[in-house]
């Protein structure tokens, strides 16, 4: 029997672009890209899920799918493993990483979006039998939480006790790194799970980091692990990597050396970031404007489609999307033509076809 565990994670802090990976990546992602890190987290979190999985056969895969807004939806890290005297059968863990400031009243929509897609691509390869979707859910936030499940989003529906038994619904194994006391922590053995879920443990204590930082470190095994620990501190510590820098010069630990020349390297890349810092601005203005355009493209061609669907498929913020709807509303083209070049657009040059494919947009949107 198989499993496979999918990660899907967003970072907490961008370090500026370099030649090294992890500066771009979630600090999860690359221990999450190494067996034996999975291995440790399963046994740790799940003991009951690792004991009849064999884990030593452990196997990263990717897999990718389409929402159905025909978006691309891609696991950041997969596994499949077989079980202890694997019978031939299949399972999946999906497991979902979700950095979030405050808790999310729907996250298990979206997990189970994950879960029906994943077992949709079953179907589809005509896989039998189906293999089982296990989501887990990691928490990383301040405030207490504990998410709900899909029928206790419908609680204070009317017909709740009615319709409750024709409800989707299911459980996922959740973890609040919040809880977690740095003390049973140190007790893992030596290792860069054990430096990862240290670090998101003391994520809203940046001085207890600091107070950990020998141990956080010493479990970094490589350049590349040093560096994703070193941004994600940065991110929530809110330290420049100067200021950084000067807290470790009276520490000693192990991987002082590593640690001390990645900072002096992010240090270079902020000087060099600089210089190219207006080309960036212009980067970043013309893909706003894109995403503009093809707002009011796709408001021409699907009027139908609601705020939601609008704001997921041109990826703007659902308030934006909401306001421009609103304007869209009153059929005032000069209006409309104004909200755009002065909240939209506001600050990006356009050139003489933008000017004459915006007005034509406009005239499209009005009259509809």
């Amino acid at each position: 029997m198989r499993s496979l565990c999918f990660f899907n994670s967003q970072s907490l802090y961008h370090a500026p672009k370099s030649k090294y990976p992890s500066a771009r990546r979630p600090l999860f992602q690359v221990g999450y890209e190494r067996p034996e890190v999975v291995k440790a987290y399963l046994e740790y979190f799940y003991p009951k899920i690792a004991a009849i999985a064999d884990l030593s056969t452990l196997q990263q895969q990717k897999v990718q799918s389409l929402r159905p807004n025909l978006k691309l939806f891609s696991a950041d890290v997969v596994y499949r493993c077989q079980l202890e005297g694997g019978s031939g059968e299949h399972f999946y863990f999906c497991l979902l990483f979700e950095h979030k400031s405050e808790p999310d009243e729907h996250v298990a929509v979206q997990i189970g979006l994950y879960i029906f897609l994943l077992l949709r691509e079953q179907v589809k390869a005509k896989k039998q039998p189906l293999e089982p979707v296990l989501p887990l859910l990691f928490y990383n936030g301040k405030a207490t939480w504990q998410p709900k499940r899909i029928r206790e989003i419908f609680k204070g529906h009317p017909g709740y006790e009615v319709l409750k038994p024709y409800l989707p619904d299911f459980r996922f194994l959740f973890e609040d790194a919040h809880r977690l006391p740095p003390e049973e922590l140190l007790k893992l053995d030596l290792s860069y799970f054990r430096s990862t879920v240290l670090s998101m443990a003391l994520r809203h204590k940046p001085d207890l980091i600091f107070e950990y930082i020998e141990v956080i470190f010493e479990g970094a095994e490589d350049s590349d692990q040093v560096l994703s620990i070193i941004t994600y501190i940065l991110g929530v510590a809110e330290r420049s990597p100067k200021r950084f820098l000067e807290e470790l010069e009276n520490t000693e630990f192990t991987t002082k050396p590593n640690v001390m020349s990645t900072l002096e390297q992010l240090l270079e890349m902020g000087r060099e970031e600089g210089v190219e810092k207006g080309l960036q601005k212009g980067r970043k203005e013309g893909i706003h404007k894109n995403s503009i355009f093809n707002l009011l493209k796709t408001a021409t061609r699907f009027p139908e489609w609601t705020a939601d669907e609008l704001s997921d498929f041109t990826e703007l913020d659902l308030e934006t999307v909401q306001t421009f709807l609103s304007v869209q509303s009153q059929g005032d083209a000069a209006a409309m033509r104004r909200y755009v070049l002065e909240d939209l657009l506001a600050g990006i040059p356009l050139n003489t076809e933008d000017e004459e494919k915006l007005d034509r947009l406009i005239g499209e949107l009005a009259g509809g």
